[in-house]
């Protein structure tokens, strides 16, 4: 079967599908799957061998989803989904302008969703991913992260011993205090741990003012950091990780996947339904993000 999944959105939203994608596979032997989403995301896709075909949202060509089905120059379109036999699409189409042009490319099987659940019962976005595709709740506790990126401490590693923070957030109500992550880095300084700070490409001002903030290591070698990486190289990196500290943020649930020990802080975005998918995650969930207390997080990491 040839199928099409259509996910907007940032690098958090994309992860999450990540569970579905390989349950998908698992389930169905002839499957061929083009994924349409994040252009971040997509290496770390193929890599963990969750599609065969990948096309960023922001290709032009998809822009003509919205368009009226008879619209000149439709054909583009249809051409391109022609062998597609099943398409999944997390987006909003009201009108149903986005089904009427993938039943004109001659795709019979079609689930249109939002991106997140509307009702007011909070469910796992896993759960709701897959229940508004059709397809079975309950897989997120199946997710095997593959071999090559599977959580493996190495002791004589340069990172085994190294806990990784993400301070940054795709919204800023999402973010702990800077000051608390120096206090947490601070102490783990002076329990002799590394830290790794992992910064993207819309978190400098935030990196600096963090740096502002914290007092010198007491040794070079117990501060990293790595800033705009690609996601595949950061997956490697983190997957030899002690542990990881972040928000509810892309790069925590990356973490997560990965298998890697994570701390995650929620609040007030609810965990409920936006909770890491991973063997080893301890969520700390707070209405009030700012007070989660340094100490308390401190001792969680020092547990790991």
């Amino acid at each position: 079967m040839r199928m099409l999944v259509m996910r907007p959105g940032a690098i958090g939203d994309t992860l999450v599908t990540f569970p579905l994608l390989q349950y998908l596979h698992k389930t169905r032997a002839d499957l061929a799957l083009t994924f349409v989403g994040n252009a971040a995301v997509l290496p770390l896709l193929q890599a963990f061998n969750l599609a065969d075909e990948v096309s960023s949202y922001e290709e032009r060509i998809w822009s003509r989803l919205f368009l009226p089905a008879d619209s000149r120059g439709q054909q583009q379109l249809h051409s391109k989904l022609q062998q597609i036999e099943r398409a999944i699409c997390w987006l909003r189409d009201p009108d149903g302008t986005v089904e009427a042009n993938l039943r004109a490319a001659g795709i019979d099987q079609i689930s249109i969703a939002p991106g997140r659940p509307v009702s007011q019962s909070p469910q796992p976005i896993v759960d709701y991913l897959a229940s508004s595709s059709g397809e079975r709740t309950g897989i997120a506790s199946y997710w095997q992260p593959p071999g090559a990126y599977a959580w493996q401490p190495v002791a004589d590693s340069p990172w085994g011993h190294t806990i990784a923070i993400h301070p940054g957030s795709g919204g800023a109500t999402k973010c702990w205090p800077l000051a608390h992550f120096a206090a947490v880095i601070t102490a783990l300084w002076q329990q002799a741990i590394p830290v790794l700070l992992c910064i993207g490409p819309a978190e400098q001002a935030r990196f600096q003012e963090l740096q502002r903030l914290l007092p010198a290591p007491p040794s070079p070698e117990l501060l990293h950091s790595i800033v705009d990486a690609p996601l595949t190289t950061l997956a490697q990196i983190l997957r030899q990780c002690r542990g990881y500290l972040g928000n509810d943020a892309g790069i925590t649930h990356l973490a997560a996947l990965l298998g890697l020990p994570t701390v995650a802080l929620f609040g007030p975005s609810s965990p409920v339904i936006w909770r890491p998918i991973g063997e080893r995650v301890q969520v700390i969930y707070n209405p009030s993000l700012a007070a989660i207390s340094p100490s308390s997080v401190t001792a969680t990491l020092l547990k790991i």
